[in-house]
């Protein structure tokens, strides 16, 4: 999965899909560091909302490509 770091949220990686602009479904990453991933939508993290739900993810950070 192709993805491009943002300041976004103190820093995460949103997933590039073949769209000209980020919808509201577009998975932002971020990762700890023992490299596992964890994903907020793009609505949630650019809607002011003051706790976003960030969702656990099977893929590791080396499953990654970062642009």
């Amino acid at each position: 999965m192709l993805v491009k770091f943002s300041t976004l949220a103190g820093g995460v990686f949103i997933e590039q899909r073949d769209e000209a602009e980020y919808k509201a479904d577009t998975r932002c990453f971020r990762f700890d560091a023992e490299g596992n991933a964890e994903w907020a939508s793009y609505g949630d993290l650019t809607s002011n909302n003051p706790a976003p739900r960030w969702y656990g993810h099977v893929n590791k950070a080396k499953d990654f490509t970062f642009a």
